[in-house]
């Protein structure tokens, strides 16, 4: 089992050397950082203890619209699945790895009577070479998304032709220094790789323009820190600076760049002052002069009459309030209100973060703005999730899933306005889940804005020792400009049913037997589809 993981380790470090030579310019720091990594993850692996766990997974499907095809062109058949898989689990005093693989092999997917394969990888790692001092984390993904919203497919099994299998590969070696009381500091270093299917295009509709690539990447970020420590009674300070660049194989690179400093002294237990200052230097193609650089200064107080409340606010510049309140221990808001001249999601905003808990359920609502690039969204993704059943066991969820509201992956830079609330309720044998999104995106490349709002839920029933049932409903409406700065939209609707049954045959294996509807409709014809689907599974543990 040890030379199996072994081999594991050795190959996906031969593939990141690989896509490290996309670029000449990062590959001797990624060299470097990989040779560290093989090292010091041989000698942790030599004393772990492993949990190796093959899987099979076998399914029958049928579907009365297999390419998801307008009225009028559907097209019946049924599909075949056989991916076996295999869940590796370690843990020892100074490491963890997780990593879950499965070879998915559909037969007449597409309905074209051919066999088709597609790897799925979900893989991370955490390696403590000096306690308290040093680390390594490592990652890995394979797996396949959207390109786009045109037509929505969430798996392999349809042949909509919209997909690209996308891999990732990365290392973050950290250290995090203490100077006796004085200070606490924290370097890190992060570098990933973003690999495409080859010929991976985003068609954005004749309104849009001519196809764009998605770009292979290397993508390297320096992270790095200065806290002062308990030496300091009445004074804190921190110092910090942040590079995030991302070197493509087609196209212009982009970079993030902040430097900051703050000083903060205390005037008696409730009320303190503050300065802060830095440098924001950011480059990246936008047709809406995004950019806002240049040196930003704030300067205020806080004011916290008890533990539960407190309130912030700094004018310069860049000015900020900010309000906190927790009145009891369940329950936390925070919200900032942003005014910045300077760096990115320059303006007014606004963020804030609800999350209140009971015996029973969780709630949360948030808002956020960020600057994305299309690649930091294909490295945030999950292939796989874990059981919530069974956290330590192998993952058993479907992994064809995919996020429908990404939009246009493509060589862009991305503003991003984000609505979430979420809602989990726990009783005797039921477990309820509800969700829902806004999300306003502003590409930066192309001026074309989107607006994504979605619905989800979930209701698992264990009506019987054994046996369980699901209900899990989704819907999504995406609206997209029909040209450059437009605020003329076009509108698709898509929702997703699905209804089945889980049964435990065995400690070993599970059966599941699903019924599920998808419909999308847009004004684009080409874009319409409904499908029907059943689907028998049988999920096997060795």
């Amino acid at each position: 089992m040890m030379l199996a993981t072994m081999d594991m380790g050795s190959m996906l470090i031969d593939g990141f050397l690989r896509m490290t030579c996309l670029s000449k310019k990062v590959k001797f720091r990624s060299v470097s950082v990989l040779f560290l990594y093989s090292v010091g993850h041989q000698e942790v692996l030599q004393a772990s203890e492993l949990t190796i766990t093959p899987t099979a997974t076998f399914q029958e499907i049928y579907s009365d619209n297999i390419n998801l095809s307008s009225t009028g062109n559907e097209k019946n058949a049924f599909v075949t699945e056989l991916s076996p898989g295999l869940s590796i689990v370690r843990r020892s005093a100074r490491s963890t790895l997780n990593l879950n693989y499965r070879m998915q092999n559909l037969y007449n997917s597409g309905g074209n009577g051919g066999l088709k394969v597609f790897n799925q990888l979900q893989y991370n790692s955490h390696n403590i070479f000096i306690p308290n001092r040093l680390f390594l984390d490592s990652r890995s993904s394979i797996g396949q998304q959207n390109i786009n919203n045109n037509r929505l497919g969430n798996d392999n099994i349809s042949g909509a032709g919209n997909s690209t299998t996308v891999s990732t590969f990365g290392v973050s070696p950290y250290w995090t220094p203490h100077f006796g009381n004085v200070a606490n500091g924290n370097v890190r270093v992060n570098a990933d790789t973003v690999t495409t299917g080859s010929g991976a295009t985003v068609n954005q509709n004749t309104n849009f323009g001519p196809t764009i690539p998605i770009s292979d990447s290397v993508n390297l970020s320096e992270i790095l820190s200065l806290t002062s420590g308990t030496y300091f009674k009445k004074i804190n300070w921190n110092l910090s600076f942040n590079n995030s660049e991302s070197f493509r194989d087609i196209g212009q690179n982009t970079q993030f760049q902040n430097a900051s400093g703050l000083v903060r002294t205390y005037i008696n237990k409730y009320f303190n002052v503050f300065a802060q200052g830095g440098y924001s230097n950011n480059s990246f193609q936008s047709i809406n002069n995004r950019q806002s650089n240049g040196a930003f200064y704030t300067v205020g107080g806080q004011w916290t009459p008890s533990q539960h409340y407190s309130i912030e606010a700094g004018a310069g510049n860049n000015s900020h309030i900010t309000v906190s309140v927790s009145p009891i221990q369940r329950l936390s808001w925070v919200t900032t209100y942003r005014d910045n001249s300077v760096g990115l999601n320059s303006g007014k905003t606004w963020q804030t973060a609800l999350n209140y808990k009971t015996r029973q359920s969780t709630w949360s609502v948030t808002h956020d703005n960020d600057t994305v690039t299309s690649q930091q969204l294909l490295l945030q993704h999950q292939v796989f999730s874990s059981n919530p059943t069974d956290p330590a066991g192998p993952v058993v969820i479907d992994p064809n899933n995919r996020p429908i509201n990404n939009g246009y992956l493509s060589n862009e830079v991305i503003v991003r306005k984000i609505w979430r609330a979420s809602v989990t309720y726990l009783t005797g044998k039921s477990t309820w889940s509800a969700g829902a999104y806004s999300q306003n995106s502003e590409y930066q490349t192309n001026g074309i804005k989107q607006e994504a709002t979605g619905l989800n839920g979930s209701w698992n029933w264990q009506f019987a020792s054994k046996t369980s049932a699901y209900l899990r409903p989704q819907w999504q409406q995406t609206k997209y400009a029909t040209a450059k700065n437009s605020d003329q939209y076009y509108t698709d609707q898509y929702y997703d049913v699905a209804i089945g049954l889980n049964r435990s045959i065995t400690p070993m294996l599970n059966g599941r037997l699903e019924f599920r509807h998808l419909n999308q409709s847009s004004k684009l014809n080409s874009n319409n589809y409904e499908e029907n689907r059943a689907t028998a599974s049988l999920f096997m543990r060795f």
